[in-house]
Parts: structure tokens; sequence; C-alpha cells
């Protein structure tokens, strides 16, 4: 407590000190700080092997304390007091391991295949399989080799996976895992369920978070959500799973919560209701082309009004 009442607040040493910690949380701040200690910091870790051994904190500081003072070129040399030297050989440990992380996670993050944006957009996969993007969605590759493809999607696709049994192909979610050799399928990943509709062919579809499994044939669909532990499978018509295709929107008997969770993810906007509307059924068709008169036929439909409350944000409101 001695040392600390006897810094004055303008000390330039406790002033780079301060500047570590505020740097901690954000490893972006490294890339283009002119500070030469927190330089010096990203330097140490991107140069710096991976040790054996336990890192010693003392050594890390050392290093870099040494390479401050040796690239100081005319600058004073720094000297910090006791009391700031624990702090700092403590945030640079701590940063060490940050930025350590944050390599890692950049190169372990999988790889964007493709994204789509106002528009369906159609992949080619290196294995001759085509995706084909609902709009506002994207396909990132986890790992492809020989042996196996594993994908991961967000938003929505129609796969058609080119026929290859001594290779594995699959898809997550952030619910589900889609298992397959050679099929046609889609599947979507919005408003909180993951739900898939097969086809063609054959495939395993599993509940991350208990592993369970069903398998699926042709005509049949299943969907998963957060507190799904075992899913159920369904015989169903293939029309409402792959009407986007046809740029059009098919419900039947689906309530109205679903139908807008779907819009929200077809035109990349939130739309909020009364609890009582959302729980209303619909069954019809709308052509998806533009959002104004999507809107406009729902607003016939329900008897109601969409006002705008922020960009890409609605809100419905039942005529009084």
């Amino acid at each position: 407590m001695a040392d600390n009442q006897n810094i004055s607040p303008d000390d330039q040493d406790l002033q780079l000190a301060r500047i570590i910690g505020e740097a901690l949380p954000d490893l972006a701040v490294l890339e283009n700080t002119s500070n030469p200690l927190l330089s010096q910091l990203l330097a140490y870790k991107s140069s710096a092997s991976q040790p054996a051994e336990p890192i010693s904190s003392e050594a890390v500081w050392d290093s870099i304390q040494s390479e401050i003072n040796e690239s100081s070129g005319s600058a004073r040399i720094l000297h910090f007091s006791p009391t700031i030297r624990r702090y700092a050989v403590a945030a640079a440990v701590v940063m060490v391991a940050l930025v350590g992380s944050f390599f890692y996670q950049q190169l372990t993050a999988p790889a964007l295949v493709g994204e789509s944006f106002a528009t369906a957009e159609t992949l080619t996969l290196p294995d001759g399989s085509a995706v084909t993007l609902r709009p506002y969605s994207a396909l990132f590759a986890v790992d492809v080799s020989d042996e196996s493809a594993e994908y991961k999607l967000t938003g929505e696709a129609y796969f058609e996976v080119s026929h290859d049994p001594s290779r594995t192909f699959s898809v997550r979610t952030d619910q589900s895992e889609v298992r397959v050799l050679g099929t046609r399928f889609i599947l979507s990943d919005w408003g909180s369920t993951s739900t898939v509709y097969l086809q063609e062919g054959r495939i395993q579809y599993t509940a991350l978070n208990s592993r369970q499994s069903v398998q699926l044939e042709p005509g049949q669909s299943s969907s998963i959500s957060e507190t799904t532990t075992t899913p159920q499978v369904t015989t169903t018509e293939e029309t409402p799973f792959t009407d986007w295709l046809n740029n059009e929107l098919v419900f039947q008997n689906k309530p109205v919560q679903s139908v807008f969770n779907e819009l929200e993810q077809h035109f990349n906007i939130t739309i909020q209701a009364q609890p009582a509307i959302l729980q209303e059924n619909l069954s019809g068709s709308i052509p998806l082309d533009e959002l104004d008169s999507v809107l406009g036929d729902l607003e016939l439909v329900l008897g109601g009004a969409f006002s705008e409350t922020g960009q890409n944000s609605y809100v419905f409101k039942p005529n009084s």
C-alpha cells in the first residue's frame, strides 16, 4: 500500500501500466498501437514458439522489457517501480495467453465457403455437390478431406450431395447434424429451430444436445430445437419446404409466429406482434418478390398493419 500512495497519477510508468489493462479486453488494439510496450507484447507472442515448460512471468517480462529498451533508440530506458512491475508482469502473462487464444481461434475457425444476401445463391462444392443458399444464409467448411466433408450452415439451404459410398458428408447447425452418403435434402436453422426435409436418399439426423438420432426416408421431415432430446419423424408434403426455391411462401395451418420467423430469415428483418396474433394459424401462399408486397398481403389476411420501427425492424398491430 505504501508504494501505491507514493505514485503520482501522472507517473509515466503508471500510465503505461494503465494502457496495458485497457488493451487486455480488445486484442485488436495491439494491431495499430504505437506504444512500444504493447507492440512488443504482440511481437513477442507472434515470434515465440510454444513453451515446453510452464511460462515464467519474470522471463516473459524481462524479454519484453529488453526488446523495448533496445528498440527505443534515444528514448529513455524503462525502469518500473516494484508495484508497477508486478502489475505489468501479470498483465504481460495474461496478454500472451489472450493473444495465443486469439491466434488459435483464427486458425481453427470454419472457413466461409459462400453466402447469400438478397437473392438465393448456388454453390458447387469440390466433390461436385450443389448447395443452393436461401437469402441471407451462409455455408462454412469445418473439415474437408478425402474421407469426409463437414460443413456448418446458418440460415437455410437445399443440398444435392454427390453419391460417394467411401466418403461421408455432414452438415451442422447450432442444434443439429445431418449425415449422408448421397441424397437431396433441405436444412434450415432459423427461429431457434433446425428443420430438415428429405427429398431423396437417406439421412441420419442428430440432436447435438442429447446425441439422439433418427433415420429419415424420402418424404419425411424432423425438427430440433434447444430443448429437443429425441427428434420426431413426420411424413409431410414437400411444397412447404421447397417453396422458397420457387420464390414463394406456402403455409398450411401454420402458426403466424412460424410464418414471421421464415420471413425474418428470407428478408433479413425482425417482426414483433402481440402473443395472441402469433398463436393464430394460417393457410395459403404468398409470392416472395418484394417485402412491401408480402407485408401488404399479410395485412389483408391478418386484419392489421405493419409499421417500420427501425432499420429492418417491423411491428404488426391488429385493427382496433
